[in-house]
């Protein structure tokens, strides 16, 4: 394994490269730096000396693992996790097709490390914990998955035949269209010797008429291990229950949440980026039209969908229907920190930049804010894409940049002569022949200096011959170049995104096994503020 420093792609935010290269600046915004040894105990201390219902959560994880099938496998990490000093190192994502781009399964991998790391170093209990956000609405950003069809990246789809595009995504039931993208996938993949336990993997959890965050679960499960990280899900009501305060804090201090988040949002603009709009409220409610957002207009309450509501009413339902509610991205992390004994929390970059804004919120609600701690950033490089790596001296960042502008360099780069110039240089020698000889040929003979520029004609047209035949072997040469550099960039760069943004880990699992998650658990690094590029 090697390491690429941020610093060297174009992708990644001004902010999210000062909190790798240079955390003291944005120390106000995060209390400390995940690579600080002290910083760290100071966390783990604060985390448990919090109170929490350990044995309701741990009550709720038992169900929850019940309903999926994982509950032998689940024992032994909720168990650890009820102990009264025991911490969590916990990440999340949406629920994504086949277990979404393999960022999602990095993350979940970064977390079983770190958890480990920081049970080590505490010597008091540290569970992994994969928070299930199952309650976005956002269906397209999550009902597709990314092959290599050849050298050409794909988008596998789900296209259910009626989408409530308006509920939560984890409660939407797989219809009969699931079998169509996973035979398309079927199609798509070669045929290894992995192949056929990976689509039984996948066909026994991507079910007709099963939730999508179950068929979700049941296949991280496999592809990571049983029993190496806890799944959550928020959308639940009696652990909605355990952080009710924080929905009746929003509910009452709306106003007070708003001016925290609209102060640091402000501050962080000027140097940086917002990457969370501050809106009132960070609330949503679970209705029978849909998951709609409760807004303030004109100084009062009102939903989404038009209907006004008033504190009181919030309050009362919250009360008597505590699963009907649901955070937002800005109070999302708040009631899972109440909840969850979080010690740190693993972070893609886009997640770092807006937990900048957040940690005047965890003051507000009286919530020790984890480290935020960045998830690993990888590329998994096949031998035959490293060979074109070395064949051309280019790294992983090169291929950021647009196909054709990066042939052009290379071809340059490793062109020795230009071929217009060089046969033009050297077809003057032959002019310079022909006219040399011709006074001798007209003292001889006058008639035969027709004879002398016919045959510099003849020459010329060999000569032209030789070159069209030279630049076709180098366009051919050309063309290899072109087709290695796309094969690259398609697999390491596919459609302009790091390959971990796109292409799914079962492209990855169908090549080198299901064994992968154990490879990898063994291979990457917790000093996670490089890129890692991991040969396979």
């Amino acid at each position: 394994m090697r390491r690429v420093p941020y610093s060297s792609f174009d992708s990644f935010s001004s902010l999210f490269q000062d909190f790798i290269s240079g955390p003291e600046a944005l120390a106000d915004y995060f209390g400390g730096d995940f690579r600080d040894a002290a910083f760290r105990k100071a966390r783990v201390d604060a985390v448990v000396s919090a109170p929490r219902d350990r044995a309701a959560l741990a009550a709720v994880l038992r169900r929850q693992a019940g309903n999926w099938g994982l509950e032998s496998g689940s024992e032994s990490l909720i168990a650890k996790l009820e102990q009264p000093d025991a911490t969590a190192v916990v990440t999340g994502q949406q629920l994504g097709l086949f277990g979404g781009p393999l960022y999602t399964l990095f993350k979940t991998l970064s977390a079983i490390q770190i958890a480990a790391q920081m049970e080590a170093e505490s010597g008091q209990p540290c569970v992994p914990v994969f928070w299930l956000e199952g309650e976005d609405h956002d269906f397209e950003e999550i009902a597709w998955a990314g092959l290599l069809d050849g050298d050409d990246p794909v988008r596998v789809a789900y296209s259910p035949a009626e989408a409530d595009v308006g509920s939560a995504t984890g409660r939407m039931l797989l219809d009969a269209s699931i079998t169509h993208a996973l035979d398309r996938v079927d199609d798509i993949l070669q045929p290894t010797d992995f192949k056929p336990a990976l689509m039984a993997a996948l066909r026994r959890a991507w079910v007709p008429g099963r939730p999508l965050l179950h068929a979700f679960v049941a296949f991280m499960d496999q592809i990571v291990g049983a029993g190496r990280v806890v799944f959550i899900s928020p959308d639940d009501a009696e652990l909605k229950a355990l952080g009710s305060h924080v929905f009746e804090h929003e509910i009452n201090d709306w106003a007070g949440s708003l001016a925290r988040l609209e102060d640091t949002s402000s501050a962080l603009a000027e140097h940086w980026h917002a990457q969370v709009t501050p809106s009132a409220t960070n609330l949503f409610l679970h209705t029978e039209s849909g998951r709609v957002s409760v807004k303030i207009q004109d100084g009062t309450l009102v939903l989404s969908d038009g209907r006004p509501v008033t504190e009181a009413e919030l309050t009362d339902r919250l009360a008597s229907d505590p699963g009907s509610f649901s955070p937002n991205v800005v109070l999302r992390p708040l009631l899972q920190d109440a909840v969850l004994p979080t010690v740190a929390y693993v972070a893609g970059p886009g997640e770092v930049a807006y937990f900048a804004q957040l940690r005047r919120l965890y003051e507000w609600a009286h919530i020790p804010m984890p480290i935020i701690w960045p998830r690993a950033g990888v590329t998994l490089l096949e031998g035959r894409i490293d060979k074109i790596l070395q064949r051309y001296a280019l790294d992983i960042p090169d291929f950021e940049d647009q196909l054709e502008r990066l042939f052009r360099r290379v071809v340059v780069a490793n062109m020795d002569v230009d071929l217009d110039d060089a046969f033009s240089e050297a077809g003057k020698h032959i002019h310079e022949a022909v006219n040399a000889i011709k006074p001798v040929i007209t003292g001889v003979d006058k008639s035969l200096v027709g004879a002398s520029e016919a045959t510099r004609a003849s020459f010329m047209k060999e000569w032209n011959k030789l070159k069209q035949r030279v630049v076709k072997a180098e366009r051919s040469q050309q063309d290899v170049v072109c087709g290695h550099l796309r094969r690259a960039q398609a697999n390491l760069v596919p459609g302009g995104a790091l390959q971990e943004r796109f292409i799914s880990p079962i492209y990855f699992l169908n090549k080198y096994g299901m064994d992968l998650s154990s490879r990898l658990l063994e291979t990457l690094s917790t000093e996670t503020d490089a890129h890692q590029v991991v040969p396979l």
